[in-house]
């Protein structure tokens, strides 16, 4: 029994690691949409100021965003094809692991039970990127990234870069 219980921890360890690292990415679009049409991109400043972050957090995310919609081959123009607006969701996740450690405790060597428990807690953020059909106002393509956010890593710009890259692998969307 206690080997069962060591390999549900191990597993568990190895969740929560996994859970930790790395950038979740999802998106959704409009089927009916040609996205080879695009050309053009602007972005919806009105949404993007609404935004509750850090001003600095914002200007990384929008440089990104910028450089990988231009390595997606459009280019930025005052009468865009698509315009983009931003959203950006947190919340705190608290994970509590309760710890029976057995053995024997000199000097007198008799049997113990010490039960403890340790709480850990880490904030996950959410990223989403609009991409709106500036002609109809319509959302054609919403890509979401999800991950462990850390408001004092000094490579926050390496942070914000990867979950913007990462939400890109998914634009323009493979035909089905």
């Amino acid at each position: 029994m206690f080997k069962l219980n060591k390999l549900k921890i191990f597993f568990f360890t190895i969740f929560l690691f996994l859970q930790s690292c790395g950038v979740y990415v999802h998106s959704d679009y409009d089927r009916d949409v040609n996205f080879s049409e695009y050309n053009t991109f602007a972005f919806y400043k009105p949404d993007i100021d609404k935004v509750n972050i850090s001003d600095l957090d914002k200007k990384r995310i929008l440089k990104y965003i910028d450089l990988g919609l231009k390595q997606k081959g459009l280019t930025r123009s005052d009468s865009p094809d698509i315009v983009i607006s931003i959203e950006t969701t947190s919340r705190q996740r608290v994970y509590l692991r309760n710890n029976l450690a057995y053995g024997y405790y000199p000097p007198f060597w008799g049997f113990y039970n010490h039960p403890s428990s340790s709480v850990t807690s880490n904030t996950q953020g959410t990223l989403f990127i609009n991409i709106i059909d500036a002609k109809n106002n319509q959302l054609v393509w919403q890509g979401r990234g999800v991950g462990i956010i850390n408001e004092f890593r000094r490579d926050r710009d390496e942070m914000i870069g990867e979950f913007v890259n990462k939400i890109f692998e998914e634009y323009p969307p493979k035909s089905d």
